[in-house]
């Protein structure tokens, strides 16, 4: 097994979250699966979430100004499946509504979390996306979608 493979075996040993990063591009709702989200600082507030440099999406979701984070449930396994392979939100069977900032705020979402971008920092081959968090929400109470070995399960 490669060095990479080997090391992205032992990341996997980690559980996550499972969420979409939302966005308006040419009036178009967009939407990537990400499991990469994470807390940077409670005040002033701030989050983080990471894009791949190399992948088709790249320019579009790290040159936003404003996008969302939606916390899918463990129900919305399907919507997550779909945002890694297809971008327009707009396509798939997900409810949703703008949020302050146009950003898609998709409905039965454990937490939704909308924000400016405050920075891009460069990270090997990702690029490491600051927000600053304007809004949130938590819509539902629900177990999270959870992602652990390579394969979804829920939390909690």
């Amino acid at each position: 097994m490669s060095a990479s493979r080997s090391f992205r075996e032992a990341l996997g040993r980690y559980p996550t979250g499972v969420a979409l990063i939302t966005l308006m591009a040419e009036g178009r709702p967009m939407a990537m699966t990400v499991n990469s989200f994470a807390s940077v600082s409670l005040d002033p507030p701030l989050i983080l979430w990471s894009v791949d440099r190399a992948g088709k999406r790249y320019r579009l979701f790290r040159d936003t100004l404003h996008f969302a984070v939606n916390v899918l449930a463990a129900d919305q396994e399907a919507l997550s499946v779909f945002c890694a392979q297809n971008d327009d939100l707009g396509l798939s069977d997900a409810a949703w509504s703008p949020g302050q900032d146009g950003a898609p705020l998709v409905k039965g979402c454990v937490a939704r979390f909308e924000c400016s971008r405050e920075a891009v920092h460069a990270g090997g081959d990702h690029d490491i996306i600051i927000g600053r968090v304007d809004a949130f929400d938590m819509p539902r109470t629900a177990p999270a979608l959870v992602f652990h070995r390579s394969a979804y399960a829920q939390a909690g």
